[in-house]
């Protein structure tokens, strides 16, 4: 045991609570003094190219596999040279081995898909995920466990049990034994302390298990020998007391206290030249915003529509194979394969989305469990790694399942570290009614999911063909990209209306916006829509057009963040506008941008917005009548128009 280690690991996380004390430190901190030992086996079996997943209480697990401790220290400073650039602050690190979140399990999906890209490299590195006591009360570490058993992802899952859930006794919280869970999954389990003589020994087996292409998990019993973060701490002082007596690093004082000053001596040295030093760095005093809703002009050219025989599905299905076809990707979701041992008979995906591709690209295009969190978690491991990922959600209403993936992880790894981190990853999901499905796997939930930072949100119509959308997204693509698809339009083929009297035009973007111009009168409206909407509008414009209303329709694909620039010319021509969703229009995009509307004075004559402000119910007659369509369309507009 390099117990030198341990000790400046020790001396860091003090120095933090004395710099709290003085107040130069700000947020929180969750130091892991009395489990510093733990970390330190864990380094010394560490190699090149294996990651760490850690959790709130990381500073241990950062320093102990070579982690910069100035940076680091610079980061609890709040100083713009911290290893997060002072924004992820104490949970939150980053570097080529390591990552953070205080999202209690909510890395050990991401660690799954990790190694999971690693064993497809054939390399022997692995991921280490810390998980805590507490943390076993989260499903999403089952999930994880689940999916590194049926994958064999080689992937290390450390328990360090210091018997407390912050401030809850573990054995309060718990039922059964941790290893009877585990081990339900066909996962190797070994079970150690750090005051037990085969510490290190049981340390090197299961990491050495790892390696060899299997999940491991390792429960580590330990005691934290300071209260959870600063100084809420509610247990018996005489416990505490009888486990200082025994911690590890004090025993090494009284058997080793030269030695053990030497290294206190030399790492109170050390930082604290470090903290003189960073007293002269700047502090972070602002942070980049992020602009939702943006005004900005891109070219345009005209398109053309003649049909080409090939329905959305299968266009679809094309776009994938092209995205698929570069080795270093990646496709997971319930039931995309084709055939498997067990099932002969086809099936490729709910919608045939997927069809033939589990047997064109074998390992890389596979079926998981129904476990939606942790389906997008892997796609996110797999995208740290270096793949670019497709996570498909099987009804988009299932997406609530995924949001904590979503939201805490996939949109704040690209930022909430002070750098750049790129997360090639796509998750494609139905959403929409029209099939009788009721009122759980028929809703359009895309308002839920606009405008999170770094995430990107498409889509999909009929108008343009989805395989242009692959092919930028896998050469482009560096943010999480959310793409909806209409269920309805699956089975429709492209381009499929003729439309007389109007021009289509594109904005030259990565993903660009549609315009259905008429050519030869002035419109007098403007109708905006996306999805599978487009259809239903389409389908309005010749009633419309014998009632003298002559809309022009915008149709974005990009939907967030949106660029509202072909919204606001046209209705500088029509002074009216209406918006269609299919979803409720309450605190969703056309709330924006009537906002937008308002905050740049923007003068229109009339607003109106169609949407959906039921639940979706499974009878045929009422799903009819709840859900914006082109009846309900042209009554609306006409009425809005002349009323």
């Amino acid at each position: 045991m390099d117990y030198s280690k341990a000790i400046l690991i020790r001396e860091f996380e003090k120095l933090l609570l004395d710099q709290f004390s003085k107040g130069t430190l700000n947020g929180t901190v969750h130091t892991c003094v009395g489990q510093e030992t733990i970390a330190v086996a864990i380094s010394e079996n560490f190699k090149k190219g294996d990651r760490v997943f850690s959790n709130h209480r990381g500073h241990g697990h950062f320093i102990s596999v070579g982690g910069d401790v100035k940076l680091l220290l610079a980061e609890m400073l709040g100083k713009k040279c911290g290893i997060s650039s002072g924004i992820g602050g104490s949970q939150h690190l980053y570097n080529d081995n390591f990552i953070s979140n205080g999202i209690q399990g909510g890395l050990a999906p991401v660690a799954v898909g990790y190694a999971y890209i690693n064993k497809l490299k054939k390399n022997d590195n692995i991921s280490i995920v810390f998980l805590g006591d507490g943390t076993m009360g989260e499903g999403i570490v089952y999930e994880a466990l689940n999916l590194a058993a049926i994958y064999a992802s080689p992937t290390l899952f450390v328990m360090e049990n210091n018997g407390y859930a912050q401030s809850t006794p573990f054995k309060m919280i718990k039922k059964g034994e941790i290893k009877n869970r585990v081990e339900g999954f066909g996962v190797t389990y070994i079970k150690t302390s750090i005051w037990a003589s085969d510490f290190e020994k049981a340390v090197l087996e299961a990491i050495a298990k790892t390696r060899e292409g299997q999940p491991v998990f390792l429960e580590i019993e330990c005691y934290r020998l300071n209260s959870h973060s600063k100084g809420d701490d509610n247990r018996d002082a005489a416990e505490i007391e009888k486990f200082v007596c025994i911690d590890p690093i004090h025993v090494f004082y009284k058997n080793h206290s030269a030695k053990a000053i030497e290294y206190e001596n030399s790492a109170k040295e050390l930082l604290y030249k470090y903290l003189e030093e960073l007293s002269a760095e700047e502090s972070l005093s602002s942070m980049r915003k992020h602009i939702s809703i943006f005004n900005e002009k891109a070219d345009k050219e005209k398109i053309t529509s003649e049909k080409i025989g090939k329905r959305i599905n299968k266009l679809i299905n094309e776009g994938l194979d092209i995205f698929l076809a570069k080795e270093n990707s990646l496709f997971l979701g319930e039931d995309i394969m084709q055939t498997t041992e067990h099932t002969p008979g086809n099936y490729g995906g709910a919608f045939k989305v997927s069809e033939k591709l589990s047997e064109k690209y074998k390992n890389r295009v596979f079926n998981t469990p129904i476990c939606e969190s942790s389906i997008v978690g892997f796609a996110i491991g797999s995208a740290l790694n270096g793949y670019k990922s497709i996570a498909e959600i099987m009804f988009g209403d299932f997406l609530t399942l995924a949001f904590d993936q979503i939201l805490q992880q996939g949109s704040k790894i690209p930022e909430m570290f002070g750098q750049k981190v790129e997360l090639p990853m796509i998750i494609r999901t139905p959403m929409g009614g029209r099939r009788g499905y009721g009122p759980t796997h028929s809703q359009n939930i895309e308002k839920h999911f606009l405008f999170i930072p770094n995430t990107r949100v498409l889509a999909l119509n009929s108008f343009y063909d989805p395989k242009n959308i692959f092919k930028t997204l896998y050469q482009h693509n560096d943010i999480l990209t959310l793409i909806i698809e209409d269920k309805i339009s699956y089975t429709k083929e492209i381009f499929w209306k003729d439309l007389k009297g109007y021009e289509i035009s594109k904005t030259q973007e990565e993903f660009p916006t549609l315009i259905f111009s008429p050519t030869k009168i002035k419109p007098n409206v403007t109708i905006l829509c996306y999805g599978g909407m487009l259809d239903e509008v389409l389908a309005s414009i010749d009633d419309l057009i014998i009632e003298e209303i002559f809309p022009e329709i915008i149709c974005p694909i990009q939907i967030s963040p949106f660029n509202i620039n072909e919204v606001v010319n046209s209705v500088a021509k029509t002074k009216n506008i209406c918006i269609v969703e299919e979803g409720s229009k309450y605190a969703g995009l056309s709330g924006e941008i009537f906002s937008y509307f308002v905050e740049h004075k923007i003068q229109i004559n009339k607003a109106v917005r169609i949407s959906n402000e039921s639940l979706i119910p499974c009878a045929k007659e009422a799903e009819i009548t709840t859900i914006p369509n082109k009846n309900i369309i042209f009554n609306e507009i006409k009425k809005f128009i002349y009323e």
